[in-house]
């Protein structure tokens, strides 16, 4: 049977690579029950304890009572037992025969089936796996639950054919409340299960927004119920689709790995697949003359608002997440062409007394816009593009998206002004991981040099506007990717921000201990948890219709 070979960071061979890759480790280097994300808090207690073989099921997870028909927890429980916890279980000779007990704790019992991960999500929780007897699992709410059975199953290490668990005391919580990754449907379409690897591989670095870029200029893949057209005419084709079922298959998927589906509807610009809706777009044409394909809509017509009013409070109804992304980003690409150029538009702008201010257009739309929004979204937040803070005004509660800064100076004056201004942030200027470098870009990598070594806190400010940064989220731009490409790229390089938005950076800068080995930061990245990176292995193979036994 064929196996492919999977060159992750940590099992590279540095013969095959040469000098390129001389830092490498040698291959199935591991640690022997390494946690990553690193904890906020852990004690390891210098003891690895024997808990079975291959050929057992040396594991039984137990839920308290008032949990103990929870969804999340049951789903959650049957993923690590069937195939994360004991990646190499041999499943057709094992037996019933149990050495550890996990018992997990949940205070506030369990979310109803219409209750989802919000901000604020209490994501806390306490481990403790003695030297003897079993392990138990706290926490409030049960999202800690889920992050606290992550950092179980990273205890457990494969070696000599017998299962071994690090005993240690854990208590631990994120740094910041926002821990994304940004997928983009439009330019390429993702099929649903591969958004759902993403949400699994997301889960196991402890993340917990999913950012839906759904639609774009290439393509619009959203089946509205109420505007059919749009993807009826927008979408690549009427297979590249994702229609109502699918859509909440992925909301209800995420929930059970305790992580939100944030979706951008990005206007004005970047709206050329909305061609379904009759006059929508703009009419762009050259300084000659010359039709231009049109990438923005026309802000002067009252029935475009119209339109907006009932699609947005579609979307709403769709997408329980109160974080809505109302992207306005890269306007200044199409105003030229398409509001300039246009002499009805001129004509409105000379009207409202605006006849050669391109930003007083867009601060109109934007005010309109947010108007439309008031009385049909008053529980979601609005999140921008930080072009809408740079060159318009948006509304004082609205979250400003930080995704400019070719340099760590620019980055963090961008962080200061907006903090300054009393909005909050979330940054992602120094992920974008769709830009690829050769060798352990992890550290080194992205177009500001500094994937994991960027710190969203990291700029001039008071401690009052650096609690105003939420997090980040890293970008995985579809310009050049598709579902053959998007696991390798994100992963594992996307862990290294998962530990930035987790982690004390005091920690991470200073030496620690997994297992009976010490390390610093850098080797403990090359070094991740070996049966880890076997599940995430197992995720990019199936991709290829490949098996790893």
């Amino acid at each position: 049977m064929l196996i492919p070979i999977l060159f992750l960071v940590g099992v590279l061979s540095s013969q095959t690579f040469s000098q390129e890759f001389k830092t490498a480790p040698p291959p199935g280097l591991r640690t022997d029950g390494g946690i990553w994300p690193l904890p906020q808090n852990v004690q390891y207690l210098n003891h690895s304890r024997s808990i079975g073989t291959r050929r057992s099921r040396p594991i039984q997870i137990i839920l308290d009572e008032n949990v103990n028909d929870c969804d999340i927890l049951k789903f959650t429980r049957k993923t690590y037992l069937r195939k994360w916890l004991l990646p190499f279980e041999d499943e057709a000779s094992a037996n019933d025969s149990t050495t550890l007990i996990l018992t997990i704790s949940v205070q506030d019992g369990c979310p109803k089936s219409d209750e989802f991960p919000q901000q604020g999500m209490d994501e806390k929780y306490s481990l403790s796996v003695p030297k003897e007897g079993n392990a138990t699992l706290e926490a409030k709410e049960v999202w800690g639950a889920l992050r606290g059975l992550e950092t179980f199953s990273q205890l457990v290490f494969l070696e000599d054919e017998t299962y071994y668990i690090q005993s240690a005391n854990i208590h631990d919580f994120p740094r910041f409340s926002v821990r994304g990754i940004l997928i983009d449907t439009s330019r390429h379409y993702l099929p649903p299960q591969t958004i759902r690897r993403q949400i699994d591989l997301m889960a196991q670095n402890k993340m917990n927004v999913l950012h839906w870029h759904i639609v774009d200029i290439e393509s619009f893949p959203y089946i509205s119920t109420k505007f059919p057209e749009l993807s009826g005419k927008g979408a690549f084709t009427p297979r590249h689709v994702y229609d109502p079922k699918t859509v909440q298959n992925i909301i209800h998927y995420a929930r059970l790995r305790g992580i939100r589906v944030m979706v951008e509807i990005d206007t004005p610009g970047h709206t050329g697949s909305w061609k379904g809706q009759p006059g929508f777009l703009a009419d762009c044409s050259s300084a000659t003359g010359e039709k231009v394909a049109p990438n923005i809509l026309d802000p002067t017509k009252k029935e475009n608002y119209k339109f907006l009013a009932e699609f947005f409070t579609e979307i709403l109804e769709v997408f329980p997440e109160k974080f809505l992304h109302l992207g306005g980003d890269e306007v200044e690409y199409w105003t030229e062409a398409c509001w300039r150029q246009n002499p009805e538009i001129r004509r409105f702008m000379k009207l409202h007394g605006f006849p050669d201010n391109v930003t007083a257009l867009e601060d109109y739309y934007f005010s309109k816009l947010q108007q439309l929004l008031a009385p049909i979204a008053q529980e979601r937040r609005q999140v921008f593009w930080q072009e809408v803070f740079d060159n318009n005004i948006p509304e004082p509660n609205s979250i400003i998206h930080i995704w400019k800064g070719g340099s760590k100076t620019e980055r963090a004056e961008s962080l200061a002004k907006v903090t300054a201004a009393g909005h909050q942030a979330i940054l992602s200027s120094c992920w974008y991981l769709n830009y690829i470098h050769y060798g352990d870009d992890w550290k080194t990598g992205g177009i500001n040099g500094d994937y994991y070594y960027c710190d969203p806190q990291d700029f001039n400010g008071t401690d009052a506007q650096k609690a105003l940064v939420l997090g980040g989220i890293a970008t995985m731009w579809a310009e050049m990717v598709d579902s053959t490409n998007i696991e390798a790229r994100l992963w594992p390089r996307a862990s290294a921000v998962a530990e930035r938005l987790w982690s004390d950076p005091l920690q991470q800068k200073m030496p620690m201990k997994h297992g009976h080995d010490f390390m610093n930061i850098d080797a403990e990245w090359l070094l991740a948890d070996f049966e880890h990176n076997q599940l995430m292995a197992h995720l990019f193979v199936i991709m290829n219709g490949y098996c790893l036994k």
